[in-house]
């Protein structure tokens, strides 16, 4: 294995006089040359592509830019090449454009690139680039690099061309603090190319804009092993990393990503295919296509990262083995972890989706939270399943050797596990919030309710506490503390938007607030409402007859809304479904409009059933809108049905200990609520932290009484972030993330 990270020391230039000439066209460096050039504008082609300035066999050269422009003329050729040299440094050169690259160099070491403008060289944005091309079919950009070692790139700006660094066959190479953004093919480019540490670059927004830009990318790893790639801007851009080792997978990869920003990705923001024993560590892999394409990988670790807001799956993998994916946060995706064993490619047709290991993950408000089709020996351990929408856990086909034990399960729409294969399913230890058997089992699809399917042995399960009943409906559930979250359907990406859910105090008909959705993906989102402090609602509507509510939209401008429809359902999967004509969200465009939905329907809400629904068994009301692919945002306020009763509840109770501490909405603009519960008397602090450990401010401090709270924050100002919400009293403290998308 190569020698990682061998940077060696320059020659001392300064022991060398520096003469001060200008730039010649075909000048030749010789070796031990410190040369300033006189600052000036020029203008150079270099159609024989031997370089305008040609360093050939040579070492310890020192060529310093500051002041000069070099022009190209027809994005051909290089401004400078090299060849067979060493300890070479190119240094402050203000411009030099309209090249094919501005330094070409081949077969040398030690190359010191620091301070450059090399943007605006050759640029395409039309046909597909093959990501398989070794350097003779090299695009042209900023710094081209074919078997060059330990080199040194940093603080250059290389922007508005194909590349902004190229290395094809290179090793050693230490890349940072440059700018390579809104190139569009690729903002550092890497080719059998080895041991490199790539930091704290800027590479965002490279796209083809007249061809899919799922070929372009922030950071390509073609068959590169051993390479470092941290606190990196990867966004924006086709996909942030993507890393191919397809028919050379018996190459073990072992790359290490950490920290980077990959999110915003009309593509994947991380997409690794065929790949052996990569590390992915506290990278954003958020709001794009997918937040991790792993098909065919094995061996990797998926650990820490936020994975959030993704248009098809948080983490996909296709006929993948042995990958560990721990300690991420997984929100507000169609599926959150999708595995499954796809149709072979050649040369792959043995390999099995198997052997996972998928533990103490938040895996929250997905539609749903982790599916395995055609995967076996999958274990699920100390995962938290929360509000997930249609099932937190998925299984089908041959889903065989499954352990799922020690998770928590808190309420979802329909199933805590929903077994769709025909093999029994050992899932002991488990804890199931609220804790009721009856509920549990009604929650839990298996052999009873499909005799082809398997059991989910589920017992024992771990004890809590009873659960908290809402009888019946608030009489405006568009309050808070009621819950609503946004469930996504697997769509097409449209614009980059998150989906967030809030209350909005400004723009209402009644109360204090409507509750606000906000999406970019607009492909059937659902507005589902749950009541506060995890109590389990449980309604008898037999008295009531209608369902009223206000709507205020802005739909896409060209199409308005799609399709329209209300969901009324219980906790076992069955529900009413009220369909109506789309023209009601988007004639209530930037305007305030009450509908009055008959519980048995009419020729204005058509209602159909799903499964056995009645209304004596009421879970949840749920309003579906699409866009298709463009987005929207909508408002509802004043959700009740009528005639309306007063709400009775018992408050949940509270464990030893713990206050309880929750945000809601979270992810959120900056205006959430949180509540917490006091177990006892005395004084407390609750504070907003940011990412570095600096209060930003106090929320409520004093001293309170045992019981609920709910304080809402306001903070629209703040950026996008990562910020710690801390309650502190005299039982100890307890801390919960706020994270901020604007």
């Amino acid at each position: 294995m190569k020698t990682i990270f061998t940077f060696l020391a320059f020659l001392p230039l300064f022991l060398v006089a520096q003469i001060r000439i200008p730039i010649t066209n075909n000048m030749i460096i010789n070796s031990n040359s410190n040369i300033k050039f006189i600052p000036g504008n020029y203008v150079f082609a270099d159609p024989e592509l031997n370089g305008v300035i040609q360093i050939s066999g040579k070492q310890n050269i020192t060529l310093d830019g500051d002041s000069c422009t070099v022009n190209g003329t027809n994005f051909q050729g290089y401004m400078i090449k090299i060849d067979n040299s060493s300890n070479i440094m190119i240094k402050n050169f203000d411009s030099v454009f309209n090249y094919k690259y501005a330094v070409y160099a081949t077969n040398s070491s030690h190359i010191n690139i620091n301070g450059n403008n090399f943007s605006r060289n050759k640029v395409d944005s039309a046909g597909w680039i093959n990501v398989w091309a070794d350097y003779q079919q090299a695009l042209g950009g900023g710094v081209m690099m074919y078997q060059c070692r330990a080199a040194h790139i940093y603080n250059n700006t290389m922007k508005f061309q194909n590349d902004g660094v190229a290395l094809y066959h290179c090793d050693s190479i230490r890349a940072h603090d440059n700018d390579f953004a809104w190139n569009t093919s690729y903002g550092i480019r890497m080719f059998w190319t080895d041991s490199c540490y790539i930091y704290n670059n800027i590479a965002n927004h490279i796209n083809r804009p007249f061809t899919d830009p799922s070929d372009c990318g922030a950071l390509l790893m073609i068959i590169s092993n051993e390479n470092r790639v941290e606190n990196n801007d990867l966004s924006w851009s086709g996909d942030g990393v993507f890393l191919g080792q397809y028919q050379h997978s018996n190459i073990p990869n072992n790359n290490y990503f950490a920290w980077n920003e990959c999110s915003y990705s009309p593509h994947n923001a991380i997409e690794a295919t065929f790949a052996d024993g990569n590390v992915y560590k506290h990278n954003n892999c958020n709001y794009s296509d997918y937040g991790l394409w792993l098909g065919y990988s094995f061996n990797s670790i998926v650990d820490s990262n936020e994975i959030t807001g993704n248009f098809h799956s948080g983490i996909a993998i296709d006929r993948g083995f042995s990958n560990s994916i721990t300690h991420n946060t997984i929100s507000d995706n169609p599926t959150g972890i999708e595995l499954w064993k796809g149709n072979p490619i050649t040369g792959y047709d043995t390999q099995l989706s198997k052997d996972y290991f998928i533990s103490q993950n938040v895996i929250e408000g997905n539609t749903q939270g982790l599916s395995a089709i055609n995967t076996q020996h999958l274990v699920a351990a100390g995962n938290q399943f929360n509000y997930n929408e249609n099932q937190s856990i998925y299984l089908e086909s041959t889903s065989t050797l499954d352990t799922i034990s020690g998770n928590d399960f808190r309420m979802p729409t329909s199933y805590h596990i929903k077994n769709w294969s025909s093999n029994d399913i050992y899932a002991p230890g488990n804890s199931f919030e609220p804790n009721d058997s009856t509920l549990i089992a009604a929650k839990i699809y298996d052999k009873s309710d499909n005799i082809i399917k398997g059991q989910v042995n589920w017992n024992p399960a771990i004890t809590g506490p009873a659960p908290a009943i809402q009888n019946n409906p608030p009489c405006d559930m568009a309050e808070p503390q009621s819950v609503w979250y946004a469930y996504p359907e697997t769509g097409y990406p449209g614009p980059r938007i998150p989906d967030t859910v809030y209350f909005d105090s400004t723009e209402k008909v009644k109360g204090y607030a409507s509750v606000k959705l906000v999406t970019g993906r607009g492909w059937d989102v659902a507005l589902n409402y749950r009541p506060a402090n995890d109590s389990v609602s449980r309604w008898s509507l037999t008295s009531q007859d209608t369902l009223y509510f206000w709507v205020r939209t802005i739909p896409n401008i060209m199409i308005g809304f799609q399709y329209f429809h209300i969901r009324i359902g219980d906790v076992a999967g069955n529900y009413y479904k009220y369909t109506a004509s789309a023209t009601l969200l988007t004639s209530a465009n930037l305007i305030w409009k009450q509908y009055k939905v008959p519980l048995a329907g009419n020729s204005q809400f058509n209602r159909t059933m799903v499964g056995t629904m009645s209304l004596d068994k009421v879970n949840y009301v749920e309003f579906h809108a699409d866009t298709w692919d463009y987005g929207y945002t909508l408002w509802v306020d004043g959700v009740q049905f009528q005639p309306c009763s007063p709400v009775t509840a018992i408050p949940p109770k509270t464990e030893t200990g713990t206050n309880s501490l929750q945000i809601r909405p979270n992810p959120s603009d900056g205006n959430a609520w949180i509540t917490y519960h006091l177990q006892e008397s005395g004084n407390i602090l609750l504070e907003m932290i940011d990412a570095q450990g600096t209060q930003v401010s106090t929320l409520a401090s004093g001293y309170r009484q045992p019981g609920d709270y709910s304080i809402p924050v306001s903070k629209g100002f703040l950026p996008s972030g990562i910020y710690m919400i801390r309650l502190t009293t005299s039982e100890g403290s307890e801390t919960e993330r706020l994270v901020v998308v604007k």
